[in-house]
């Protein structure tokens, strides 16, 4: 079986790890965590010609950074499941069809995602990340709350 987590590094996405752990998966099970790393909207590409490239390079170099120890600490919580094998995978872009390409190329049987609970307004401008697995995904997505604060 292939799993593929969503996996951002917040509350949302760490309940979808728990999630993932909680269960029990027939030996030899993958799990794929994938990780897009978006850029800000002020520093979205193309960049204006006279745009300072160090500044956007030492901010990608962050940004990834963060993303590397995220997932370096999602992984880690697999370390007493030996029943699963766990890989991870970085993207960079829009998470929505960064998520779909992995999905499309790794085939996964299932897709854990963490839902962050936007407001509609943000929902409208943004769009959610969940509502394009769920809708666009070829296999079955579950979509984990995390818990009330």
């Amino acid at each position: 079986m292939r799993i593929l987590i969503a996996y951002d590094g917040t509350p949302a996405a760490d309940a979808a790890v728990r999630e993932a752990l909680q269960r029990i998966w027939p030996a030899g099970t993958e799990v794929r965590l994938a990780t897009v790393v978006e850029w800000p909207v002020a520093l979205e590409p193309p960049f204006p010609v006279d745009y300072p490239g160090p500044a956007v390079e030492g901010v990608r170099a962050i940004l990834i950074s963060k993303a590397k120890k995220d997932q370096a600490r999602a992984k880690e919580a697999f370390g007493g499941r030996t029943d699963l094998k766990v890989t991870t995978e970085l993207r960079e872009g829009s998470a929505k069809h960064a998520l779909l390409d992995v999905i499309e190329a790794w085939n996964p049987d299932l897709v854990i995602t963490g839902s962050t609970g936007k407001t509609a307004l943000k929902r409208f401008f943004l769009g959610s990340v969940c509502h394009a697995l769920v809708t666009n995904a070829p296999c079955s997505v579950l979509v984990v709350k995390p818990p009330a604060r």
